[in-house]
């Protein structure tokens, strides 16, 4: 066989994988838009967007608060496939409250964490798991965190949950949507995730737990403690 024909053989066997990626890239991008549309039916006023990954970014109102939930991969993980996380935000005007964040089985490289931007680390109250860091904006977090622990330790025991955070703007919970596929992810590098699409009863179910933990909240008390 010559140079030339070795050339052109190399070179037609690179296009046609070429070809074979672009197109599963625009598959997996168009699989990826449909994720969160069963979950619209829990919001008033529902509107979803797409990002360039094709990820969704749902928006709505319930029971009068902004709600924002959003599909975030992860594929920064170390031994360990990549990661889809549900990021749950219901919105809601806290001014005076300190932040507390808690993040399950931290690793130090979770990018959309809350936890890891607070500077105060707080001890972990024997009813929560373990593994986990638990930190707040100040001191006065401590006291928040005794408040909230029976809320907390309810939404922990889910597995999936990965971290649960109370700011000033209000609260976020992120729970563990799907994981990628080996093969994808070790032969091309892409992040597939099967079955990912999010239920509207477990879309619920978040929004309950966070309702339930912002009623927990005595806004009141740290209003007359500020």
């Amino acid at each position: 066989m010559s140079v030339l024909t070795a050339t052109l053989i190399g070179l037609g066997i690179a296009g046609a994988v070429g070809l074979f990626t672009a197109r599963e890239h625009r598959q997996v991008r168009s699989a990826r838009q449909s994720l969160l549309d069963r979950c619209a039916t829990a919001l008033d006023r529902p509107e979803i967007r797409h990002g360039g990954d094709g990820f969704p970014k749902l928006v709505g109102d319930c029971h009068g608060r902004r709600v924002i939930a959003e599909l975030l991969p992860d594929t920064m993980v170390i031994r360990r496939l990549p990661q889809l996380w549900l990021s749950v935000t219901l919105l809601d005007a806290l001014d005076e409250l300190p932040s507390l964040a808690v993040l399950v089985r931290p690793a130090g490289y979770e990018f959309y964490s809350l936890t890891n931007r607070l500077g105060c680390a707080l001890d972990t109250p024997a009813a929560l798991p373990s593994e986990i860091l638990v930190r707040g904006s100040d001191v006065r977090a401590e006291r928040l965190l005794q408040q909230l622990t029976p809320h907390l330790a309810a939404s922990l025991a889910d597995p999936r949950v990965k971290e649960i955070a109370i700011t000033s703007k209000g609260l976020r919970s992120i729970v563990q949507a799907g994981e990628g596929r080996r093969g994808e992810h070790l032969l091309l590098r892409q992040a597939v995730f099967d079955d990912a699409a999010v239920p509207a009863r477990e879309f619920a179910a978040r929004l309950e737990e966070l309702e339930a933990l912002r009623s927990a909240i005595d806004v009141p008390q740290w209003k007359a403690a500020a």
